[in-house]
């Protein structure tokens, strides 16, 4: 079955704030997750790209500063900001850092994210601010559920990674 590609995905806003922690509970699990896959994979395979692709720690990479601009994303929402920061299109290389130096990164800006949504008081999770490439207006709680998808998009990669490398 060919998937569909991230940039071809459809979204549709305006969730309401009583599905924040279902949401939160995914990108919670992200990290356990990534932990389970990649235990016991060698560092020269987390490192390789194949056919130009990203390699797994890139992805995880990825993640941790996709983190850090949703950091941001729901500071702009709260502030009243009309257009959020663009996203992260092309990891910095983290194919030299041992892949628990990537982990740990991604660990410490998932939990900052998770700290920030929790902090968020209920009638500011109505605030809004238009993601600058779906051009959709996106509130928190929206957010949080694209950064959910998002995550399982790079899981999915990171499998296929796998996959392939074990034939």
């Amino acid at each position: 079955m060919k998937k569909l590609a991230w940039f071809e995905r459809q979204f549709t806003f305006g969730l309401p704030a009583g599905m924040l922690p279902f949401y939160l509970e995914r990108l919670s699990g992200t990290a356990i997750r990534i932990e389970a896959k990649v235990k016991d994979i060698t560092e020269a395979i987390l490192s390789e790209r194949r056919n130009e692709k990203w390699s797994i720690k890139q992805n995880i990479g990825h993640l941790a500063e996709v983190d850090e601009v949703a950091n941001h994303r729901i500071d702009q929402m709260l502030q009243g900001v009309p257009v959020m920061l663009p996203a992260v299109f092309e990891p910095k290389d983290y194919n030299q850092q041992p892949v628990q130096e990537v982990l740990e990164y991604f660990r410490e800006n998932r939990l900052k994210n998770l700290a920030k949504y929790k902090s968020i008081r209920e009638e500011d999770l109505a605030k809004s601010s238009l993601h600058p490439r779906l051009q959709l207006q996106m509130n928190p709680v929206d957010l949080a559920f694209f950064d959910a998808e998002h995550d399982d998009h790079h899981l999915v990669m990171i499998e296929e990674i796998l996959t392939a490398s074990t034939r």
